[in-house]
Parts: structure tokens; C-alpha cells; sequence
């Protein structure tokens, strides 16, 4: 017996506008794609006519991308991620997509987000050190490898961390650091203070100075 490959033709059946700006089109093989509606008119509506490859390619590359595209505004709107979480996130989302390159698609989507102004890496590194600032006592060298992490450069972490912060914040965060430390009510050794303190992400020289500021604050305390 021979066995034949029959390929049978796709066609678009139905075709439904979203209020969500997109497109669903019903194929014939029972697969919903949702895309964008100007790929939709680009082809010319071929509406119950068969589907080249080339068209039925692009169809489903383009509800790929609505579907990462549609994921990174869900990641945006719940906060500000930096491109390179953005990635990594949806990489493991898409990373088995079959034939269609989920990570050209990732890119352009960064890229389209990115010139709309919907994702910005310098406005994710601002709120990340505003809000560590706000919550935690850490040093500025934890919060740039923090931001390092990431995906933030060099450049734009270390521009952010002295646009918020000057020696006199470091010295506060530092003594408050220590106040946490000693609430726990365990004695600790200077030595052991300054190696809590660094690896918080604190200079030597700012450790120096609120070791010396805290001994004083805690003199008069005691005295009083």
C-alpha cells in the first residue's frame, strides 16, 4: 500500500474585533489566533479562501507575538520590570513554541514597548532604589549589584544611586542598619558589627564613621 502526505488547506472562517484593539480569526482546523487587526487587513480579509504557507506562517507568528506582547503589559501593570526580567520571564513562558522564534519576538516587543515609553529601564532602576531606600537599611554597593542583577548597566545604576543618595544618606542607613542589628539583643564586637555592615553593602570609610557616631549616640544613653 502507498501511503500519500495529503496536506489539507487552512482557511479563516470567522472573524471577530475585540475591544482590546485585536482581532480573532476562527480557522477551519478549529484554532483561535489573536492578532493585531492590521496584519488581518495587510493579507486582504482572505476570508474562506485557502491559506498560502506564507500566509498561515505569518498569522501564526503574529498571535505568538499579541500573546507575548499581551503577557508583558500583564508583567508592567502589576510593576516596573527592567528589560532583562521582562526576557527572562517570558523565555520561560515561550521557550516551547514549536517552529515560530518566540526570542526575535521577545526583542521586538521590548523594542515597540521600549519606544512607547511602556518599558524603561532607568525608570525601573529609580523606583527600585526609591523603594529600597524607603524600606531597607542597605548600603549602595548591595543596591547596585542588586540592580546589576537585574540587567541594569553600570552606568545607569550608579547615575540613579547618586542622584538619590550622598554620604550623609549612606551614614543614616548605616546607624539605622546597626540599630536593627542590636535590637535582635545579641552583644556583638566591632569586628563583627563592620562585617554585617559591609555586607550590607556599606564603605569602610561610612562602616568607620557610624560605628563611631553609634558608640557616641549609645554613650549618652547610657549616661543619661
Amino acid at each position: 500500500m502507498e501511503l500519500y502526505d495529503i496536506q489539507q488547506s487552512v482557511s479563516v472562517e470567522g472573524v471577530r474585533y475585540s475591544n482590546d484593539g485585536t482581532v480573532t480569526l476562527n480557522l477551519s482546523d478549529k484554532r483561535q489566533l489573536k492578532l493585531a487587526p492590521e496584519i488581518w487587513v495587510d493579507l486582504g480579509h482572505p476570508l474562506n479562501k485557502p491559506l498560502t504557507e506564507t500566509q498561515l506562517q505569518l498569522l501564526e507568528q503574529e498571535s505568538c507575538y499579541t500573546q507575548v506582547r499581551n503577557k508583558v503589559l500583564g508583567f508592567l501593570a502589576m510593576r516596573e520590570h527592567s528589560a532583562s526580567e521582562l526576557r527572562r520571564k517570558l523565555k520561560q513562558r515561550f521557550s516551547k513554541s514549536g517552529t515560530i522564534n518566540s526570542s526575535s519576538l521577545i526583542e521586538r516587543c521590548l523594542l515597540e514597548l521600549q519606544t512607547k515609553g511602556l518599558q524603561s529601564d532607568e525608570r525601573f532602576a529609580r523606583q527600585f532604589v526609591e523603594s529600597k531606600l524607603k524600606n531597607k537599611p542597605q548600603g549602595p554597593f548591595k543596591i547596585l549589584s542588586q540592580l546589576l542583577d537585574r540587567g541594569i548597566s553600570r552606568e545607569m545604576a550608579n547615575l540613579v544611586l547618586n542622584e538619590f543618595g550622598n554620604q550623609e544618606l549612606w551614614l543614616n542607613k548605616s546607624i539605622e542598619c546597626l540599630e536593627k542589628i542590636q535590637k535582635k539583643g545579641k552583644n556583638h564586637t566591632l569586628a563583627a558589627l563592620s562585617q554585617k555592615l559591609y555586607q550590607q553593602g556599606f564603605s569602610w570609610g561610612t562602616i568607620e564613621k557610624a560605628l563611631k557616631e553609634y558608640q557616641d549616640m549609645k554613650s549618652i544613653s547610657d549616661t543619661v
